[in-house]
């Protein structure tokens, strides 16, 4: 185990969850039945995002190397060529088990364009980061038919999700920012919820019961922002883990809103391990 948990560390395993929980919540928006090949779709994703982390800390392995010595490349946990190999397997494997190759051909350039490239302006790397989580949610669109007005609701949802993807990114940067304004924060932290909020709306063409049950989440998350006062870096790190972890609620919210039951339970099952390991492995 104790050889196991910097690889762990490096593709974040805690985050790998969501990207799965999209694709689920893409096939339960468009009402498709479960085959060998959505289940390939899932897998794929989460392995084209774990290369995705792995090839983040490769690119950043200097500076990590001043600001985040803790992580397995500048602590000499991993080695780089040892890392480098995982990245290039976990592309080729995630590229392999997709049925939407060009789909997936895109999504892993765009994650290679963020660690190499985008990142670098923020803004930049925002958007970057915003159209790729995107895509992922509408995954469901490349691999199986379905009709023009639910093609749609899930593009309207992808899009409102990438917003909260965009946000989220902005806000990791505060990370490491000093003497951020509590304002900024703020604002910042409003976006992803309002736009959650929005695509829900759009896939249940109403308010219940998924947006209201949204609403009760974001009205949880502004009370937890009520009592920070100081957004150093620990407390970002901890807003960081609400809405990455709330990215897995939205997703089971749609699948709610879709008429999925069985999708949205399991995604917000899984919530409560990938809790478990944010205590215990960073999720950025």
């Amino acid at each position: 185990m104790a050889k196991l948990l910097p690889f762990l560390r490096l593709v974040r395993v805690g985050t790998l969850f969501s990207p799965a929980a999209d694709v689920v919540a893409s096939v339960a928006v468009v009402g498709a039945a479960w085959t060998g090949a959505l289940a390939g779709a899932v897998a794929a994703s989460v392995c084209l995002y774990a290369a995705g982390m792995v090839w983040n800390d490769v690119a950043d392995r200097r500076v990590d190397a001043e600001v985040r010595p803790e992580r397995p490349l500048p602590s000499g946990a991993i080695g780089l060529p040892v890392a480098m190999s995982l990245g290039a397997l976990l592309l080729a494997v995630g590229l392999w088990l997709s049925p939407c190759r060009l789909h997936h051909g895109i999504i892993a350039a765009l994650v290679l364009l963020y660690d190499f490239v985008s990142k670098r302006v923020l803004w930049l790397g925002a958007l970057n980061m915003g159209v790729l989580r995107g895509l992922n949610l509408g995954t469901a669109l490349a691999c199986v038919p379905t009709t023009a007005a639910i093609a749609l609701d899930l593009r309207i949802a992808a899009i409102c999700y990438g917003i909260y993807i965009v946000a989220v990114t902005i806000l990791g940067h505060f990370e490491d920012t000093p003497n951020v304004r509590p304002r900024a924060v703020s604002n910042i932290q409003a976006a992803p919820l309002l736009a959650g909020l929005c695509g829900l709306w759009a896939v249940q063409g109403g308010l219940w019961p998924a947006p209201l049950l949204g609403g009760v989440a974001v009205l949880w998350c502004a009370r937890q922002n009520a009592r920070i006062y100081t957004w150093d870096r620990p407390a970002i790190r901890r807003a960081m883990t609400r809405l990455l972890l709330g990215t897995m609620l939205y997703t089971a919210l749609l699948a709610l809103a879709a008429g999925r039951p069985v999708e949205a339970a399991a995604i917000v099952l899984v919530i409560v391990p990938a809790r478990w390991i944010s205590r215990r492995i960073a999720l950025t």
